[in-house]
């Protein structure tokens, strides 16, 4: 039986705002009424506690309701509604952020980098990568390593704003959706897309979690910043509110595109011959279109 190790202690931090006890009115992914409660979560549980078998912060006994969608099963909460950005950089978002999540920083990024490069590495020549939440770079700093054009932007890294193309044909967004709060999807995608050009591709990566999934699963983790988990129902009803089909090549990685127009496919210079297995996505229902 492997021993664990307790991290060390960390400093104490200013009391944390207020957590809203509100039940939500419908879901934001779906727009179905009356999500129902899963139930509460400490706000100190993160998804390292998990991997490390230990807990990694101390309790915060700050129970985080959650909620579920009956119809699409979006799973979510709306405790920290009341939350500024500010309040988010503070108590997440911080310099222990790392021990929520260790990969952050380096491993994950660097893994992405490569993934990217390896899949489209003489597609991406001729056009320029948007790393969307592309926290302080890191993925951003790999691919140029080898040689590629990538720019990055992220709210709670950098004060300035950079100065970014008026559209790209390939946005990586890792690990990003999850952090969004509920009541920020539609305008966190309307965002998004106003960077996309017309025929460009989203490589989308969140954790899908089953229907049934259980308020324990790991990935719903408070102080991770994960609020807002999604299923393949949800995910593909948000995306078709946009106009977007989703394809999923596993639970964890996505891309997204836009219909097809006519007398064009879906290929582009970033993604070449690689995007057409999406020929046989149908088109998002007309109804759900924007």
């Amino acid at each position: 039986m492997t021993a664990h190790t307790a991290p060390p202690a960390l400093p104490a931090l200013p009391a944390l705002p207020d957590l809203s006890d509100q039940a939500p009115s419908h879901c934001s992914a779906c727009g179905a009424a009356s999500p129902q409660p899963l139930g509460d979560k400490d706000f100190a549980y993160s998804c390292n506690d998990h991997f490390a078998g230990t807990a990694q912060f101390p309790p915060a006994d700050a129970p985080v309701r959650y909620h579920r969608c009956g119809s699409c099963q979006f799973t979510f909460t709306a405790a920290l509604d009341g939350w500024t950005p500010q309040d988010f950089q503070a108590h997440i978002y911080n310099a222990n952020y790392v021990r929520a999540d260790p990969v952050f920083a380096d491993v994950r990024p660097t893994r992405n980098s490569q993934m990217v490069a390896a899949l489209w590495n003489r597609a991406l020549q001729d056009t320029v990568v948007l790393d969307f939440g592309g926290g302080d770079g890191t993925f951003a700093r790999r691919l140029q390593a080898m040689g590629h054009r990538c720019h990055t932007v992220d709210p709670f890294h950098g004060e300035d704003t950079p100065e970014l193309l008026d559209s790209y044909d390939l946005i990586t967004c890792f690990e990003v959706i999850e952090h969004v709060p509920h009541g920020d999807l539609d305008g966190w995608f309307t965002t998004l897309l106003g960077h996309l050009s017309p025929q460009g591709t989203v490589l989308l990566s969140t954790e899908l979690l089953d229907a049934d999934m259980a308020l324990s699963n790991w990935y719903i983790a408070p102080r991770n910043g994960h609020i807002s988990l999604h299923t393949a129902a949800s995910l593909r009803a948000l995306a078709a509110h946009h106009g977007l089909s989703v394809f999923s090549i596993n639970h964890e990685m996505h891309l997204l595109r836009r219909p097809r127009t006519e007398g064009c496919g879906y290929r582009n210079r970033a993604m070449g011959d690689r995007l057409t297995v999406l020929d046989t996505l149908g088109d998002p229902p007309p109804s759900l279109a924007p």
